[in-house]
């Protein structure tokens, strides 16, 4: 079931969701409490229904791949079509954008770029020669 993230401030009118807190501790169940911290710092501005794509990193992915290689693919997920700017704040794994149109022509740019970062749907892969299997990671 898919959970609605709402700041605190605008709990009382969607009192089934969880806060900001709850799903990041959900969503990245083995972080740190210093680490929900940092990343519900970078939630705190954002408003509802802002585009923000949060990426849980796949290990068997980075095992496969490498840190180095999943921390570049990440970096290019916070810059891609920006100049001198950042949209994850260095967090690599929560990405704010402007336009929904601009989410997917980067998510589109990074396929191109880094296409081992996306996976041959599972329905394809037997018909494709060395099927990417894993994701970099879960949004």
């Amino acid at each position: 079931m898919w959970k609605v993230i709402t700041p605190h401030s605008e709990m009382s009118e969607y009192s089934d969701c969880l806060s900001t807190r709850e799903a990041l501790q959900t969503i990245f169940s083995k972080a740190s409490n210093e680490q929900i911290s940092k990343y519900e710092r970078q939630l705190a501005n954002i408003k509802i229904l802002d585009p923000v794509l949060i990426i849980v990193p796949n290990q068997n992915w980075i095992n496969l791949h490498g840190l180095p290689t999943y921390y570049t693919v990440m970096d290019s997920f916070a810059t891609n079509g920006l100049r001198n700017e950042c949209r994850d704040e260095n967090s690599r794994v929560i990405f704010y954008f402007a336009t929904n149109t601009e989410l997917y022509v980067t998510r589109d740019s990074i396929e191109n770029l880094f296409p081992n970062a996306f996976m041959v749907a599972p329905s394809l892969q037997a018909s494709v020669s060395n099927p990417r299997v894993y994701l970099i990671g879960e949004a």
